[in-house]
């Protein structure tokens, strides 16, 4: 397991179609593999917009964290995240997406080390896991651009248990 992070977002309610939200965001160090984390808890802004028109979704998360404190040895962390994504909902219960994952290390010892930059592609069908609604996914990502020693391609499955609210 890697770092944990955690955002908070506080959202004005919503002005014709765009929905938004700024806060902060939060990096536990929670592991104690130096390949999986930075060893430095971070902060610093979040923000996230999202426009939907019918069937598409259309959006971006976006932060930047910088380290405070954490383990002397390892390296700061200057990091910056962004996650533009298009969604569309083919079905009542079958959405397709192509987003990206891109991190920036402001700190990286040259300028090919600088960006990670996934492209993702990636299905989601809504049915039920026991007695919940469930979404299972399922996906393929390349990187056309990462650093010397980063991915070239991943795979993605995750089955994400729904606790929806009781309509008023």
């Amino acid at each position: 397991m890697g770092d944990i992070t955690t955002s908070f977002f506080v959202s004005p309610s919503k002005s014709g179609k765009l929905i938004w939200g700024a806060g902060p965001v939060v990096v536990l160090p929670s592991t104690s593999d130096p390949a999986l984390g930075s060893g430095k808890w971070s902060l610093g802004p979040t923000i996230v917009a999202l426009k939907q028109a019918g069937e598409v979704s259309v959006g971006a998360l976006w932060n930047q964290t910088w380290s405070f404190a954490g383990d002397d040895d390892r390296a700061d962390v200057n990091q910056m995240f962004l996650q533009p994504f298009v969604s569309y909902q083919a079905t009542r219960t079958l959405t397709l997406t192509v987003q990206s994952e891109m991190t920036a290390n402001w700190d990286a010892p040259n300028d090919d080390d600088t960006w990670t930059i996934p492209i993702n592609v990636l299905v989601a069908k809504l049915a039920t896991f026991g007695p919940f609604p469930a979404s299972y996914q399922a996906g393929l990502g390349v990187f056309p651009v990462h650093p010397d020693i980063g991915p070239t391609w991943k795979l993605r499955a995750a089955i994400v248990l729904l606790f929806p609210r009781a309509r008023r």
